[in-house]
């Protein structure tokens, strides 16, 4: 009694209204037993939904986070060396000290924020797969890329004794002979490998990208056995935005690397050499020219100049992709060049043939004039044996035209095409089947109404026999 009567309707004006109400009604009338189920299964699915996105955002946040401490304590690095490159052996000042000691604490937050990540999204990835406990992920392997990931950021400049009195500067007559080729300098060293710190920009482009964030990307992923990982990511950015990913690459490599050149070779007097000296060291290596004016000190700018040299033979070669890809023609421009390629063969089809038929005639007149052996008979079989080589060559090219001109999607096209006349075929085939049932059944029937026809003819031909 309770359920009719809220669900009684308001009055009903049309037949469309009484056909809307009673689906309504219909609707309504389930088992009240099943409802709690259909809630249930409703919370459960939301519950998941928001904590995934809790995950999602507070892993964002600390990607973030760590991004940003890694570009800040690579700039605090280049200027920290910057001030000491003009002291008497690197010696610190009271300012890079200072900005040291900044970079150590930064390291430290961030070997901490790295540790919380990588229990995030442990407990992430334990909660999508409905893992119980995520130490079940704390593997050996996961153990070692932990710990390579805190090496990489655990090394950096730290502060060693206070200065209490501020170095001299180099002089151009302090040194007169240069430094050996052995020699680095212990902040140069330790902050060069602080630009392996930049991989973390990769993983804030994982995490920001679409493909992360929306779940169906990741379900069609995961059903095509397709990892969704930087390398992918950087593919596909390659693929849509080819120039200004290869760009930024190319950018960072020259600005990184000519600042590592300046920071591993030294002059005669043991000063370290200009920016512009490094950007041009940089530049007759990245692109394997090597004019001599210029050249690596110390092994460590022998080691960045081998490193610069590979490089560049990288992104040569996918410069050269690029390249490739941007002068490729598109679907209309090929129709286009393939249309005025077809008309000018097919004039020199035309006028070949025509040539081949009017030598052919001469040649048929010289025979009947009996001038075989003449000159004018030799040049006019000349004649029509080039026609005929020029005819054949111009339309063979045609055909290789047209064969080049098929691509994949005109092949989908005719394939297309063919399953629909297919499909028309047979439904001709059975209009053709059903109206052959139809005359057989029709002939049955004037057969039967013949052989009745002839039974009453007969009977009555008996009875006035009789």
């Amino acid at each position: 009694m309770n359920l009719n009567r809220n669900l009684s309707a308001p009055p009903i004006e049309s037949s469309r209204r009484k056909h809307s109400t009673r689906k309504h009604l219909d609707i309504h009338n389930i088992p009240l037993q099943k409802t709690p189920a259909v809630r249930e299964i409703v919370g459960y699915v939301s519950r998941r939904l928001y904590i995934v996105h809790f995950y999602l955002t507070r892993l964002t946040i600390i990607s973030d986070i760590m991004s940003c401490l890694a570009i800040s304590s690579i700039i605090l690095m280049i200027v920290e060396n910057e001030l000491t490159f003009n002291c008497i052996d690197n010696q610190d000042t009271k300012v890079s000290w200072s900005i040291k000691l900044i970079i150590t604490i930064t390291t430290i937050i961030l070997l901490a924020l790295i540790l919380y990540y990588h229990y995030l999204n442990m407990k992430f990835y334990a909660f999508r797969n409905s893992i119980r406990d995520w130490r079940v992920q704390v593997t050996s392997v996961k153990i070692f890329s932990i710990m390579i990931e805190f090496l990489i950021c655990s090394i950096h400049p730290m502060p060693r004794s206070y200065p209490y009195i501020n170095p001299e500067r180099i002089n151009s007559t302090s040194f007169s002979d240069p430094y050996s080729l052995s020699y680095t300098a212990i902040d140069v060293g330790l902050g060069l490998p602080m630009f392996l710190r930049l991989y973390l920009l990769g993983r804030t482009i994982k995490i920001h990208s679409k493909m992360i964030r929306n779940p169906p990307l990741r379900l069609v992923g995961y059903l095509n056995h397709v990892t969704i990982d930087p390398f992918f990511l950087i593919k596909s950015y390659l693929l849509h935005r080819p120039m200004k990913c290869f760009l930024t690459i190319v950018t960072l490599v020259f600005l990184i690397g000519s600042w590592s050149l300046r920071a591993c070779n030294y002059t005669s007097t043991r000063e370290h050499v200009s920016m512009s000296d490094s950007m041009w060291l940089f530049v007759v290596t990245f692109t394997t020219i090597g004019y001599g004016d210029q050249y690596p000190s110390t092994y460590c700018g022998r080691s960045i100049a081998t490193i610069i040299g590979l490089s560049g033979l990288s992104l040569t070669a996918i410069y050269t992709a690029i390249l490739s890809q941007k002068l490729l023609l598109n679907r209309e421009e090929k129709y286009v060049h393939t249309f005025v390629l077809d008309a000018d063969l097919h004039k020199i089809f035309r006028n070949q043939a025509a040539n081949v038929i009017q030598f052919a005639i001469k040649d048929l007149i010289l025979k009947r004039q009996n001038k075989l052996t003449s000159i004018e008979s030799f040049q006019v079989q000349r004649r029509l044996f080039q026609s005929i080589l020029a005819f054949q060559t111009a339309r063979k090219e045609r055909n290789n035209l047209i064969h080049s001109c098929a691509g994949f999607r005109e092949l989908m096209n005719v394939q297309h095409h063919t399953n629909e006349q297919n499909k028309q075929t047979m439904k001709q085939i059975e209009n053709i089947q059903n109206e052959i049932k139809e005359i057989k059944d029709k002939f049955n029937n004037l057969n039967n109404n013949m052989n009745i026809l002839l039974n009453k003819l007969n009977g009555i031909l008996n009875f006035e026999t009789e």
